[in-house]
């Protein structure tokens, strides 16, 4: 009897514990912080993005997979999405090459992830993201001249 009852006590405390992990993992979902509000009315989420390598192009359906170990997501690429490598800011979705780095500004829409701009990582990508962090400094820390 005494066995039945630590049995049916741990069986109750894991259910517990297994509901309270639920509601959390539900209350971390992200937020779209950076969301504006068109001239519609329409909320239009943030872009995110996201650095990894390319795994597949398929310039055909106008998509491409780019992995990041363990992530791997699949992008499609719209006609009007800026694909910036380093000889051409306006390239084309076959001038990508499977294997090369890149980052991948993105929004979703619905269950689809959807690109706005394809960046070659690189010298121009680094000296691009040194400038965003310089601009962050420079408002954060304004000289006293200022």
């Amino acid at each position: 009897m005494n066995r039945y009852v630590v049995l049916a006590a741990i069986g109750i405390c894991v259910g517990v514990l297994g509901v309270s992990c639920a509601d959390r993992a539900t209350a971390r979902k992200p937020m779209t912080a950076g969301a504006t509000v068109t001239e519609q009315g329409e909320i239009e989420p943030a872009n995110a993005e996201f650095a990894g390598t390319i795994g597949k192009i398929d310039a055909e359906k106008g998509s491409i997979t780019v992995e990041h170990w363990p992530l791997s997501k699949t992008f499609r690429v719209p006609p009007e999405c800026q694909i910036d490598v380093l000889t051409d800011a306006n390239a084309a979705l076959t001038q990508l090459r499977i294997e090369e780095a890149v980052v991948v500004t993105y929004s979703e829409e619905g269950r689809e992830l959807v690109a706005s701009r394809i960046v070659r990582k690189g010298k121009a990508y680094d000296q691009e993201q040194k400038e965003k962090m310089e601009r962050l400094d420079e408002m954060l820390n304004p000289s006293p001249n200022q």
